[in-house]
């Protein structure tokens, strides 16, 4: 993926961010709300979290996502997959 990547040896900041202790923590509460299934097939392999918004009131989330869980669902890889091919 291309948003993975940068300088060879360099981890992107987003990549940087999937590994911090702080989104990591926000994935296990938003998992475990979401009973460690997909949301929309109720898989329980390859899960992953995703935004259903970036903002809210205008103002982004980017960063403080622990204060809205609301707006993270638990989404297997192919369902993610789909919702983003759709756009």
């Amino acid at each position: 993926m291309p948003r993975l990547t940068n300088r060879k040896g360099r981890k992107s900041s987003y990549l940087r961010k999937l590994c911090s202790p702080e989104w990591q923590g926000v994935v296990r509460r938003v998992r475990m709300r979401d009973g460690h299934k997909c949301v929309m097939c109720g898989s329980n392999i390859n899960l992953e979290v995703h935004h259903t918004t970036y903002y809210v009131n205008g103002r982004s989330i980017v960063g403080h996502e622990e204060k809205y869980l609301d707006k993270l669902i638990t989404l297997c890889s192919v369902c993610h997959a789909r919702h983003h091919n759709k756009r």
